[in-house]
């Protein structure tokens, strides 16, 4: 004949094994509503990784634009340099033009004088030897074939003519100078208008897709969270038609939790086992045995996670080892209602939930109490 504490154990077990769940149409509109949502979910994610690679592929590509940028900023630089050396060199041309048009300036007075008297001589083969020359070589190989520098009276004008093949050479100069600077100058601004194109362009694919996928990522969540809230109801649900088919004892309790009693209340390795260890799995929900105010909900030592729910009389149950919590201290709660999850917090061996059941604080048998 079995022992009091057996029967009950064989009478859960027997219980267990001829579980009779609710049909399944009590679940099937919620198991229909998580399928649509997690086959939206997958599509979503499918989207994310799509943009996602889209978006590695542009940030690759503004990576080579930045190094091509830094390349190009430096040949920029070298422009700029050579700008600054042109412009200089323009400017020592310039100068010299100044200086040269300053002799020539001064010079005009008596160069006109020589040249009214060479003009009135009939000499119009020396002015034009002297006024026409495209060059120096060409003014001097005229003078010594003329023989000018030997006349009197020419020394103004031959230094006059000089004078102006010369600014003529450094205008042309200036001219080049000026010319080599603009096309620097086109070339530098045209890098850079190419560039910030690009990188423009780049910058507002990646912002786009950035944006999108933000957007994505919002959108998983929100699946995510309704995934978790209808697995959760339906988990609910499961739980109390698993426990509500135990039904309720004569002093109104149910169990807390449909599983395999692993260890009973009493002596155990050599110290007071003070409740039952019933079987399940991380994650599954745990009820109140009955209705109460939560008094503790909280981390307790080698209990681990623990609630305590007092119902009066002095009477109090005691959930511990849970891996979260769904109620707080001070709480009124129904029976049936989810206190917290099986877990294997504090001191524990696996993923259990020990229940206990306690009388003006000191734990007594909870099976004298479950139905």
């Amino acid at each position: 004949m079995l022992p009091s504490g057996g029967k009950r154990a064989w009478l859960v077990i027997t219980l267990l094994a001829t579980l009779l769940f609710p049909a399944v149409g009590s679940t099937a509109g919620s198991n229909q509503e998580l399928n649509e949502i997690e086959a939206k979910l997958d599509q979503v994610r499918n989207r994310i990784d799509e943009a996602s690679s889209q978006a590695r592929n542009t940030r690759a590509t503004l990576r080579e634009l930045d190094k091509q940028i830094k390349i190009l900023t430096g040949m920029i630089y070298e422009l700029d340099a050579k700008v600054e050396e042109v412009q200089a060199e323009a400017a020592a041309i310039q100068a010299k033009i100044d200086l040269l048009q300053a002799e020539i300036d001064g010079l005009k007075q008596i160069a006109s004088k020589q040249a009214v008297r060479l003009y009135k001589a009939g000499s119009l083969e020396t002015l034009d030897a002297l006024l026409k020359s495209e060059s120096l070589t060409e003014l001097d190989d005229r003078i010594e074939m003329m023989g000018i520098a030997a006349q009197e009276n020419t020394g103004a004008l031959v230094r006059y003519g000089r004078l102006q093949v010369e600014i003529e050479a450094q205008h042309q100069a200036l001219y080049d100078k000026k010319h080599e600077l603009e096309g620097i100058l086109a070339d530098r601004e045209k890098t850079l208008a190419a560039l910030d194109q690009a990188h423009d362009k780049n910058a507002a694919t990646l912002a786009r897709l950035e944006a999108e996928l933000g957007d994505l990522h919002r959108h998983e969540g929100s699946l995510e969270s309704a995934a978790n809230s209808i697995e959760a109801e339906i988990l609910k649900k499961q739980t109390l038609a698993s426990v509500a088919v135990l039904g309720k004892s004569d002093s109104g309790y149910i169990w807390p939790l449909n599983g395999a009693i692993n260890s009973y209340y009493g002596p155990r390795w050599g110290r007071m086992h003070t409740g039952i260890d019933i079987d399940g799995t991380t994650g599954q929900p745990v009820v109140a045995s009955k209705s109460g105010r939560v008094i503790m909900a909280s981390s307790y030592s080698g209990y681990g996670n623990c609630v305590i729910i007092d119902h009066g009389g002095g009477v109090s149950t005691l959930y511990a080892h849970l891996s979260s919590f769904n109620v707080s201290s001070g709480q009124e709660i129904s029976q049936g209602e989810i206190v917290g999850n099986v877990g294997c917090t504090g001191s524990c061996t696996g993923d259990h939930l020990h229940f206990e059941v306690r009388v003006n604080g000191s734990p007594v048998d909870p099976l004298d109490y479950l139905p």
